[in-house]
């Protein structure tokens, strides 16, 4: 692949929590009051176990949107094709968990909180099917018994948490993939998960954030250059 040419598609953290929050009236009030301090949301939508705010932002990609949405015992914080570096929404994802910490006073951040990091690459070969299928896994004419032509090719690992200090203790599913609105481009996902619970804490988060953000762009990047389209391959 391209390393030159990673973009970013989507930035997503999700956050289980305890106690639970109560979407009541008065939790209300205290929600929009502070969620309104920092952040331009367009669209509120009430429902009564979801509370979703989010705000489009056409000025890069039709399908960029900011959207914060709170349940009872989880909140999501996500940029869809985002228009800023990652230090922005860091910033951003400390004032939303601000929000939160304002109305419902949460303690713990519960095992299954992570962070999923999205992006696409240009393929070195200049087909991504082609790349993953004959480059990355060597299939060649192996496909033939198929029968048909193949439209999207895939990999998927999950890479386990890592005992020890210094290790990581979160584990990940990395996905790449054919992008099926453009062949030319590799789709990248990076899921990372905690097991354990912790204390409720924005710097905890942002941090965890950094380090699978540096992973997906520098290590799973890494892992896919050494795959590159030399004759020998």
């Amino acid at each position: 692949m391209l390393p030159q040419t990673v973009k970013t598609r989507g930035i997503h953290v999700g956050i289980r929590f305890a106690p639970q929050a109560k979407l009541d009236k008065p939790h209300r009030q205290l929600f929009q009051t502070k969620a309104n301090e920092g952040f331009d949301w367009q669209r509120h939508e009430y429902a009564p176990n979801a509370w979703r705010l989010s705000s489009p932002q056409p000025e890069n990609d039709r399908r960029s949107e900011l959207k914060l949405t709170v349940q009872p015992d989880a909140m999501a914080f996500e940029d869809q094709f985002p228009t800023g570096p990652i230090d922005v929404f860091q910033d951003n994802l400390t004032l939303a968990m601000r929000v939160i910490e304002h109305a419902f006073k949460p303690q713990l951040m519960l095992g299954g909180t992570g962070c999923l990091i999205r992006l696409s690459a240009q393929a070195a070969t200049g087909d991504s099917r082609l790349f993953l299928g004959k480059h990355c896994m060597r299939m060649d004419d192996r496909l033939k018994p198929l029968g048909r032509p193949v439209f999207g090719v895939g990999i998927k690992m999950l890479l386990p948490a890592v005992q020890g200090e210094g290790q990581p203790n979160w584990q990940a599913t990395v996905r790449v993939e054919s992008l099926m609105e453009d062949p030319k481009q590799l789709f990248i996902e990076v899921d990372a998960r905690w097991g354990n619970p912790t204390q409720w804490s924005a710097e905890e988060m942002t941090s965890r954030l950094r380090t699978v953000y540096e992973f997906s762009t520098t290590q799973v990047v890494s892992f896919l250059e050494q795959f590159g389209a030399s004759p020998e391959m």
